[in-house]
């Protein structure tokens, strides 16, 4: 094979990436071992693309690290290229967090990556993972148990993260190093067989061509089925559905639905797994819970809500507790940015009280409060004699645990409750032959 041909087969598969409609801007991660360095001297032989570069640097291999740092920067130097440099106190991280020391260092990189990606509005980070690197994540996955996806390897593409070179072998990006003359420092690090990788490393290297050549074919053969399987869980998806938003996160499916599918276990953790609950005998209980009982991961929550699920964040489900509002008198209420839409109305015309809940405007005690249920909170509901805890309201009115988190209560400067935005008034407060002065609330 001809020296340039073999070189513009790499350029072109880089190329498949780009649509050139206009140059595009992207920053390749380089550490300064062969990988990397390759990839930059590929894409500054595109001159339809400007190509930035960014190193970490992990400082775990003490002189080795900062003199991997100097390689780095002294090549954009010679090549007038723009070189972002970033020094991570990994170790201390890992601590920290409770990380092994690689998955410390993925998480610095890739946050990073991210950071420079939005403030620089790259059309992609560019990573020199290769097939070699696929092959062991395969193998690494097999060992700790997985499903058909942990065996795809490294994904050529992830939104804005791209790997030009995930159909190389390690082989074949050496002999066109070579080729192109490329310059790269060795990390020992890749030698050390105390990390798992690169025991696997160690011993893929004993394998022939043909080895590499049919994994290559198993890893194609898996990805047409998990496409398959993928559309299958979409489909799924639809028909369990209630109702479903992004923004903010809810989704509300059906139990029935749930029942239906087999093998229920699979289907319970292609569903869920994606936000972290991998508890499948507490989802499988779930199902038959009572009303209000839940099921947490990190960032979500399930909710058993008669006889569905509601999905939801922490954040979504948690962020009006607690919160207070202060309303120190109608005048400054109406420049409040409130966390509902309420406008008072004092003395309203009788056209406009449709829809508006109107009380005894000298029984208000201002500075108003208004904010969601506590524990112990109990009113007088509104044309009913004696008092009622509002749990038990909420739970005869079948208000789901969500409803409650973000039912906004009106209370008065006596600590009263005067109104259940949207839903009901205290009697304490009503109009009556007696009132001089009225107070409406318009939701």
């Amino acid at each position: 094979m001809k020296k340039i041909s073999y070189h513009h087969f790499f350029i072109d598969k880089i190329k498949k990436y780009f649509s050139f409609e206009q140059k595009k801007k992207v920053c390749v991660a380089v550490s300064g071992g062969l990988d990397s360095m390759l990839l930059i001297n590929l894409f500054l032989d595109i001159p339809e693309i400007e190509s930035e570069v960014a190193h970490c640097n992990f400082s775990l291999r003490d002189e080795e690290s900062n003199e991997d740092e100097i390689f780095v920067k002294n090549f954009c130097y010679k090549k007038n290229i723009i070189c972002h440099v970033k020094k991570f106190d990994t170790l201390n991280f890992a601590k920290k967090h409770k990380l092994s020391i690689q998955m410390a260092a993925r998480k610095l990189r890739y946050d990073w990556f991210s950071k420079l990606l939005k403030i620089n509005s790259y059309e992609y980070l560019v990573l020199g993972h290769h097939f070699d690197d696929s092959i062991e994540t395969f193998f690494i996955n097999v060992f700790r148990g997985t499903g058909i996806k942990g065996l795809l390897g490294i994904p050529k593409k992830n939104k804005k993260f791209i790997r030009p070179l995930s159909d190389f072998t390690k082989e074949e990006i050496l002999h066109c190093a070579k080729i192109k003359n490329v310059k790269w420092r060795l990390d020992r690090s890749n030698q050390d067989l105390k990390y798992l990788r690169n025991k696997i490393r160690s011993v893929l290297s004993t394998f022939s061509f043909s080895f590499h050549k049919g994994l290559k074919k198993t890893i194609s053969y898996l990805h047409n089925e998990n496409l398959i399987i993928e559309k299958k869980i979409e489909e799924i998806c639809q028909e369990i559905t209630i109702e479903k938003k992004d923004y903010p996160f809810f989704w509300k499916i059906e139990c029935k639905q749930i029942k239906k599918l087999h093998p229920l276990s699979f289907y319970l953790f292609k569903l869920f797994y994606p936000y972290g609950f991998n508890d499948i005998n507490g989802l499988k209980t779930l199902i038959d819970a009572q009303s209000g009982k839940q099921l947490k991961s990190q960032n979500y929550r399930i909710i058993k809500n008669r006889n569905d699920w509601i999905l939801v964040s922490h954040q979504f489900l948690s962020k009006n507790k607690n919160k207070t509002y202060l309303i120190p008198d109608l005048e400054v209420v109406k420049n409040m940015l409130l966390p509902v839409d309420i406008k008072f109305f004092s003395n309203p015309e009788k056209k406009s009280i449709k829809n508006m809940f109107l009380m005894d405007f000298d029984k208000i005690q201002f500075p108003l409060l208004l904010r969601t249920w506590r524990k112990g909170d109990f009113f007088y509901p509104f044309k009913m004699k004696g008092k009622k805890k509002l749990s038990k309201y909420y739970k005869e009115k079948k208000f789901s645990l969500l409803d409650k988190e973000h039912t906004w209560l009106l209370i008065n400067g006596n600590g009263y409750i005067i109104l259940i935005i949207g839903n009901r008034l205290d009697d304490r407060f009503k109009i009556t032959k007696n009132t001089k002065k009225i107070l409406g609330i318009k939701i």
